[in-house]
Formats: structure tokens, C-alpha cells, sequence
């Protein structure tokens, strides 16, 4: 593996035969082929090489036959005026041969897929931008600049993770919130149910990293999801592309919201079939009352209480781990005899 920085130059200086195309949350089962038939309908292709795909983004490398070509599929495609592609020249050629490489400030990981195209068939950019039938790959764009988790990829931590394998047609940001807030103050949160993926912007990195190596495999709802990080500025990027996410899918944290005060030092616990509730009336805060609410979301284990001269709680045991976040992405923050309960995790044994 080597690194290369792509050049900053300006289109009006330095026209080329090579186009770079950048795609922004691209369906997973694009191919050269793909974009061969797109840009022969501006002219002869004659190589197309994927340069890395990601679930936030996808670069494509295509070689007309000669400038002219380049320019006129560049003048279509910037006519376009869309978000979710874009198109740039490119200046060298050496590019092409090679292996894996490093884009500017991102680690990528080729996708090896390359061809010189017989086109098999015709395609357009609406078939790409409206193609949501394809799962997420997982993201391997990630900052360099970050600190190494100690693993066999070496990957590098972000205070950015993606949460792939997320699925549910009820499923939105604020139930995310309510699960994945256990473990550290969000700044934002962006659902793309279209494409089975989320990301989650923590105020902190380490709080991040525990989600990283906390949480993989968790099932909810739908969803079996795996961690893994993503840039910084990728759910900035996805902001406006309404077409690709509901309102109640996009989320902004605030010290109202969040779940820890900063100046405190922050205990974090990994999800676990037992869950603290808290902020409880006396009249609620009861074996009975309690079995009945939680039963409706599965099967309650046991109920503890643990009340106080002023303080009501409860331990609820859920059968299994995917209840109980199911239970967290339900209730929490939700009113019971006019309060509103706060669910947590918690290492407390039933």
C-alpha cells in the first residue's frame, strides 16, 4: 500500500481524458460495467476502475477515449445538479495499474473490480441514484489521523460509528437514540433505512470506541448490526440529501438530551438483559406494575425493586439481551403515571 493525494486543479486549467466520479451513499452492487454503459452514452470508454467503495461513498476512475469525450460526459453530468454524484478531471494516469492506495486524509480499501467493457446493457444515473434494494458494504473510509485499535485490521478509531445491518420500518433516529445514548453524549445521529445503515456521532472518541467493541452483532427490532467507523464529516455530508432519509431519521444532541453531565466522569456498561429503571412514582414502582408494562415487550425474567424514603427504582431481567434493547429503544424517557422513567443498563444482578 502506498499513498497519493489527489490534486486540487481547477477544471478550467486542466482538462484530461481521465474523469473522476464520486458517488455519495452508493447502492452496493454497482460495477465497472455499470459505468461503462453511463459514460458511453457521452462518448467511447475505453478502462473503468473502481478506486474504493464504502457505505458513505463510492470514486470511480473512468478513461475516455480522448479529451473531447471527457469534457462532453463532464458538461452532462455537471448539468445533472445532483448531490449524489459528482464528476472531476483527473491528471494521472499511473493511477490505473496500481493496488491499494490512500485518497487524500482516508484510508481506502480498493475494490479490485476493473474493466475495459463489452457493454451489456444500458444504464442511467437515475438507475444508480434510485437503486435501494442493495445492503450496505462495510465502511472503510476512515481518518488516518486517529489512533489504531490494537486489532488485526488495525483500525482506526473515529468519534464517528456506522452502524451496519440496521433494518425496521419503525425504526427511527430517536430510538437509536434512546439504545445507543447509554453510551456516551451524541451529537448526531443520521438513519438511512433505505441503505441498512446508521451513523453516530459521539461528543468523545472513546465513547465511540466502546460502541465499537461493545456492540457488535446486537439484534433489535429487525436489525443485526455490525460496528465500524466512519469519517467525521460523513453524516454533514448526508444532511440535505432528503430523499435518502426521513425527518424523524435525523437527530441533534443537546446537554438537554443528554444522558451524562460532562463534568462528571462517565461509567459506561455494555448492554446486558438486566435494565435500571429510574424516576419512578411510588404508586408504580412495584413488582406488579412493573411485570405488566415490560411483558409487553417480552418475556420479563424477574422484577427487583428498590425503593427508597424519596427515590422509587426498579431492576427489570428480560429474557434476552435483544428484548431488553428493544425495551431501551421503547421506553425510555417515556411517561408512567405522569413521569417520565429513565431505562439504563446496569452489571446489578437479579
Amino acid at each position: 500500500m502506498f499513498s497519493y493525494s489527489l490534486p486540487n486543479l481547477p477544471d478550467f486549467r486542466h482538462f484530461s481524458h481521465l474523469l473522476l466520479l464520486t458517488l455519495t451513499a452508493p447502492p452496493q452492487n454497482l460495477n465497472p460495467e455499470y459505468f461503462s454503459s453511463l459514460m458511453s452514452q457521452y462518448g467511447p470508454v475505453i478502462h473503468v476502475k473502481i478506486l474504493n467503495r464504502s457505505l458513505m461513498e463510492c470514486r470511480v476512475l473512468v478513461e475516455m477515449a480522448n479529451i473531447e469525450a471527457a469534457k462532453n460526459a463532464k458538461k452532462e453530468l455537471d448539468q445533472l445538479s445532483s448531490n449524489f454524484i459528482k464528476c472531476s478531471y483527473y491528471q494521472d494516469d499511473t493511477l490505473i495499474p496500481h493496488g491499494s492506495f490512500t485518497i487524500g486524509s482516508y484510508e481506502t480499501i480498493e475494490d479490485t473490480t476493473s474493466s475495459s467493457f463489452k457493454n451489456k446493457h444500458s444504464t442511467s444515473i437515475n438507475d444508480i441514484i434510485q437503486d435501494g434494494e442493495s445492503k450496505p458494504q462495510s465502511a472503510t473510509v476512515l481518518p488516518v489521523s486517529q489512533k489504531l485499535i490494537q486489532s488485526q485490521k488495525n483500525i482506526q478509531s473515529t468519534k464517528t460509528v456506522c452502524l451496519n445491518g440496521i433494518s425496521g420500518k419503525d425504526l427511527d433516529a430517536h430510538k437509536i437514540y434512546n439504545i445507543f445514548s447509554n453510551f456516551g453524549n451524541i451529537d448526531k445521529i443520521i438513519l438511512i433505512n433505505l441503505k441498512n445503515f446508521a451513523l453516530i456521532k459521539y461528543l468523545k472518541e472513546d465513547q465511540a470506541y466502546f460502541v465499537y467493541q461493545n456492540c457488535q452483532n446486537l439484534q433489535f427490532f429487525e436489525s443485526s448490526i455490525t460496528i465500524t467507523f466512519a469519517a467525521d464529516d460523513s453524516i454533514e455530508k448526508l444532511v440535505g440529501l432528503d430523499t435518502l432519509y426521513r425527518e424523524q431519521d435525523y437527530y441533534i444532541g443537546s446537554e438537554e438530551t443528554d444522558r451524562f453531565n460532562s463534568n462528571n466522569k462517565m461509567i459506561l456498561l455494555a448492554p446486558s438483559q438486566v435494565l435500571h429503571i429510574s424516576n419512578l412514582k411510588k404508586v408504580s414502582s412495584n413488582v406488579e406494575t412493573m411485570w405488566d408494562i415490560f411483558s409487553e415487550y417480552g418475556v420479563v425474567e424477574a422484577v427487583k425493586v428498590l425503593n427508597s424514603q424519596f427515590k422509587f427504582m426498579c431492576l427489570i431481567k428480560m429474557e434476552t439481551i435483544k428484548q431488553a434493547l428493544e425495551v431501551m429503544a421503547l421506553m425510555h424517557n417515556e411517561e408512567v403515571d405522569g413521569r417520565n422513567i429513565q431505562i439504563s443498563f446496569t452489571k446489578a444482578k437479579i
